[in-house]
């Protein structure tokens, strides 16, 4: 049944659709279904009612029609049987639950409605392009040339693709021709993207505090290529081509990790104050080199490696790029770029010691060159993130976060990670949701690509119980970064405020498979355990956070307890240490407290928690860890408060 759903451009290359709702992708050419780029088995019936229904998304399609399509020469008694076993399969499948769907709706009586969002992707493979070879550089104690410009031999642009119509519709008896004009419209004003990944530069220099200026060339290039329109380039995020780059593997697997075409990998070499740039851009089908080149200046030079190299890779793929805008701030001084970019290199570690760097380093920047507005800007996220982890007191924190989010707007009103730092403030510090919501809506505007937008932008909407909405958010802060612990963690983290505490387990189960010593996917695990009232895996998470985070006091104070008494008398030892210190966060000593069944302990401590304004409190209305508390009157009288405060 699955349709041959395929045109082809004027160059011959084959082009395919796929449909893509929530974490999932369906091929219409084969007919598979991959989540979060996973296969997902379908027996073959629940296959063709998905390909039916996703391809009549949000119009009902009647039991007598799936009948007539899907069983024709079947009696009645038997399709009923048969469509509600595929049905059943296929909901299994989507994880999708009949009584409150996300994908599929039942209309008692009629039939069904796909009600997913769906986005329609065409999906081809670029042209194979030759490239010249890549020399080594060997340093010499005489001085290298003057800089000069990248010297690259390109291949001549492609013609212009010219998209055909579909090729054969997926059921042609049920496809209307009102869909089928529809995807023509949509083929005509979509090309399909390219994927790429930049790789962190290889350090050869030997010297490896030098690795800063690696990454942050890598992160410069990827902010470079991104200004291209969405439909022509996706470029996958920092902190997934690092992650992907540390791995030992062959470059197919890492770009079929990625999800990407195409891979540019580089280093970086140094004698004294000269430096020497190798590029190249790498194919990941069959791993052939497109185009390679080097450069060869000092650091101070950086901006036109990455234009060079930028460049040299829209040629490469017939791209139309963009020129580096004309107003985007260059700083005068290469001290204060050095700076920021030690500053990115920090914050990217997501530690006490790396957002303390940072904002060192952000600050150095700005103390430089006052007119800095991206090291404003970073300086705001670094202050709202060590606030939000009790790593400074979180007054300071929003006070001078707020500051030089405002700082940086005024310098640059386009400044995207600005917004999404006063966002942040908005939302976790003030606990003011429209304002929060207007400059996450304003960053994303401004970035597409922002990743801190639409993931604090996607918690916002799940404390404000909006889960569609943050679902579609945190996918969107995936498709660019796909790799990152932190939002894979989130999503599981989402999944557990929508109660589905199955899925939680299995996407940060598959986040600690990679990254086994990830704290916060620990934490929340710790969460749903004890929610799904799983003590034996609740108290092991539990466990693992105490050694992970507590000084010895607290874990001997919290181990006697579990030794002596069991999993409850530790959760009552943690919230007791948390109370007596009033250091840490109130918020997760009440959940200790309700975890443990001391309903009375937890609300005191949710009330201190709003009586000291503390940020964590906006997570508190719809958390699961309190449904205990529910239908008490003090709860309902500080959930109207936190709401007011909102």
């Amino acid at each position: 049944m699955a349709s041959q759903d395929m045109s082809t451009s004027s160059s011959g290359s084959l082009l395919r659709t796929e449909l893509r709702f929530g974490a999932f992708v369906l091929d219409l050419r084969s007919g598979d279904l991959a989540k979060n780029g996973r296969p997902v088995r379908l027996q073959e019936k629940s296959r063709c009612l998905l390909l039916v229904l996703a391809e009549r998304n949000g119009k009902l399609v009647g039991r007598a029609e799936l009948h007539e399509q899907l069983w024709p020469t079947d009696t009645f008694v038997s399709f009923e049987d048969g469509l509600n076993a595929a049905m059943s399969k296929l909901r299994e499948a989507l994880d999708d639950d009949p009584q409150s769907p996300r994908y599929i709706e039942t209309v008692r009586g009629r039939g069904y409605r796909f009600i997913a969002r769906v986005e329609a992707v065409e999906v081809s493979q670029p042209a194979s392009l030759d490239s010249p070879p890549l020399q080594e550089f060997t340093p010499s104690p005489v001085s290298l040339p003057e800089p000069a410009t990248l010297a690259i031999q390109s291949p001549a642009p492609e013609k212009k693709r010219n998209y055909k119509p579909l090729a054969a519709a997926l059921l042609v008896s049920v496809l209307l021709a009102g869909t089928v004009a529809a995807i023509v419209a949509w083929r005509a004003a979509h090309a399909a993207p390219i994927s790429i990944a930049v790789l962190p530069f290889d350090n050869r220099t030997g010297d490896p505090s030098r690795d800063y200026v690696c990454s942050g060339l890598a992160d410069e290039l990827i902010a470079r290529l991104d200004h291209l329109p969405v439909r022509q380039l996706r470029v996958i995020a920092p902190d997934s081509a690092r992650i992907g780059a540390r791995a030992v593997k062959p470059v197919d697997e890492i770009g079929r990790e990625l999800g990407v075409q195409y891979l540019v990998t580089g280093s970086l070499q140094q004698q004294g104050v000269n430096v020497r740039v190798s590029a190249q851009l790498v194919r990941v089908a069959d791993q052939s080199r497109i185009w390679a080149s080097v450069y060869d200046g000092d650091l101070s030079d950086e901006f036109v490696f990455e234009s060079s190299i930028a460049d040299a890779v829209e040629r490469a793929l017939s791209l139309s790029l963009p020129p580096l805008a004309q107003t985007a701030y260059r700083p005068e001084k290469f001290e204060a770029r050095d700076a920021y970019l030690k500053g990115q290199y920090l914050f990217s570690q997501r530690t006490k010691a790396g957002f303390e760097g940072a904002i060192e380093n952000f600050s150095a920047a700005v103390a430089i060159d006052p007119k800095y507005a991206a090291a404003y800007a970073q300086l705001a996220s670094a202050y709202d993130l060590m606030g939000q982890y009790d790593w400074m007191d979180p007054e300071n924190a929003r006070t001078l976060g707020s500051a030089a989010a405002s700082q940086a707007i005024s310098l640059d009103p386009a400044q995207s990670e600005a917004y999404a730092a006063l966002g942040f403030s908005y939302w976790f510090y003030q606990w003011n949701l429209p304002e929060a919501e207007q400059e996450f809506r304003k960053s994303i505007a401004l970035d597409h690509s922002n990743i801190d937008a639409h993931h604090w932008y996607a918690l916002m909407l799940m404390t404000a119980g909006r889960f569609a909405e943050a679902e579609q958010q945190m996918q969107s802060a995936l498709d660019i970064d796909p790799l990152s612990p932190i939002l894979r963690t989130n999503l599981g983290w989402l999944s557990y405020y929508e109660g589905n505490f199955p899925r939680a387990v299995e996407q940060m189960q598959a986040v600690l498979t990679a990254n086994p010593n990830f704290l916060v996917a620990h934490y929340k695990l710790w969460y749903v355990y004890s929610v799904m009232g799983d003590q034996g895996h609740a108290s092991q998470e539990f466990l693992w956070v105490i050694r992970a985070i507590f000084d010895s006091g607290a874990q001997r104070d919290v181990q006697g307890a579990y030794n002596k008494d069991g999993y409850s008398a530790a959760l009552q030892a943690l919230a007791v240490d948390a109370d007596s210190s009033n250091s840490g966060s109130a918020v997760d000593g009440a959940r200790s407290l309700a975890f443990s069944g001391d309903r009375n302990g937890a609300l005191r401590l949710l009330q201190r928690a709003y009586k000291d304004h503390e940020g964590w409190i906006v997570f508190v209305p719809d958390d699961p860890a309190f449904a205990s508390l529910r239908n008490d009157s003090r709860f309902q009288s500080l959930l109207q408060n936190i709401r007011k405060g909102r």
